[in-house]
């Protein structure tokens, strides 16, 4: 039987759940998912530490430290990345491509929250990561009595979690369109044969590539830079799609709040509500003109760019004709 897969926004709401407890967990899913930036952003949340140790790194020595004698006796000194005093996590990531003595000096921490003669602080929390064995990378099984001392998480890139997290942190609107017309190339398998070109299509290369897309005035004539970020197969569509972006109504004109006829395609319709929202400066004025906009769009195209305005800014809702466009879409939002 298949483990179900969770997206990001539910993965923070269990991991939330887990760190309460005080439950050890793993956290199994594909590069570029952002299952570190989960864990360190949850830290950061929480004003908690996080000490962010990459296993496959280590060798099983690392973990216990080095010798030192005391009053004539052996007394091991643990590394530095592990905690001491305060609150935290304790990262443990790529832990399944560790080789498997390392795995097994882990064993105790994740029991016992103790290795040799080191033992864990009480506010501390242990997360473990990993890509899946699926992936194409260096991992090994996990033994059995280690897996078991954990609950375990499948992670998976929705597009509908990314979307919120890219509007949140201004990537490229021709990314974000891009993604809502076609949100299957949001994250591929790694190509089987990589022998030419290894990128391949997740949340953080698109990400790198939103941050070469902010450098150029058109991503057209990089098209290296675009295969090199998230592989020919989704850089190829991307770039056919680029074509219907620069096809897009005047932007500037419908944030003055003048009449724009509406795209009748619906690839230039992601392109448009992407780049208004990018566009939107949170001014009660342009906020305005959106709503008013929003009405003269598909109804569908209308509702989303609404609710991505309110993730990108919930004063939206303070506009004066916010409450009138909620008695009449109101219920599409869900």
């Amino acid at each position: 039987m298949i483990t179900p897969e969770i997206g990001t926004a539910r993965l923070k709401k269990e991991l939330d759940l887990l760190l309460e407890t005080n439950i050890p967990v793993f956290i199994h899913g594909a590069p570029g998912i952002g299952k570190s930036y989960i864990v360190n952003e949850i830290a950061a949340k929480k004003g908690w530490q996080i000490s962010d140790v990459r296993l496959s790194q280590l060798d099983s020595v690392d973990l216990r430290g080095i010798p030192s004698i005391k009053d004539g006796r052996t007394v091991w000194m643990p590394p530095i990345f592990l905690p001491t005093e305060g609150v935290g996590i304790l990262f443990l990531d790529e832990l399944n491509s560790a080789p498997p003595s390392v795995q097994a000096a882990i064993y105790q921490l994740v029991l016992d929250r103790k290795i040799g003669e080191y033992s864990m602080p009480e506010g501390w929390r242990i997360v473990c990561a990993g890509n899946r064995v699926s992936d194409r990378g260096i991992v090994f099984r996990l033994p059995s009595p280690l897996a078991n001392r954990m609950v375990h998480l499948v992670a998976s890139a929705k597009f509908e979690d990314f979307k919120v997290w890219a509007i949140q942190n201004g990537l490229h609107p021709s990314i974000v369109a891009f993604l809502g017309f076609r949100p299957d190339l949001l994250s591929q398998e790694a190509p089987k044969d990589a022998q030419t070109n290894p990128a391949f299509a997740t949340p953080r290369s698109w990400t790198m590539l939103s941050k070469i897309a902010g450098k150029c005035e058109t991503l057209e004539g990089y098209t290296p830079l675009i295969y090199g970020a998230v592989g020919y197969a989704a850089g190829i569509e991307f770039l056919s799609y680029l074509k219907t972006y620069a096809e897009i109504p005047d932007v500037d004109a419908v944030l003055r709040g003048e009449d724009v006829p509406a795209p009748t395609n619906p690839g230039a319709l992601y392109a448009l509500t992407a780049a208004l929202v990018e566009r939107w400066d949170g001014s009660q004025a342009q906020g305005e003109a959106l709503l008013a906009y929003s009405k003269v769009l598909p109804t569908e195209f209308g509702v989303m760019l609404v609710k991505d305005l309110v993730v990108k800014d919930e004063n939206i809702a303070a506009a004066p004709s916010f409450e009138a466009w909620l008695e009449i879409y109101g219920g599409y939002i869900v």
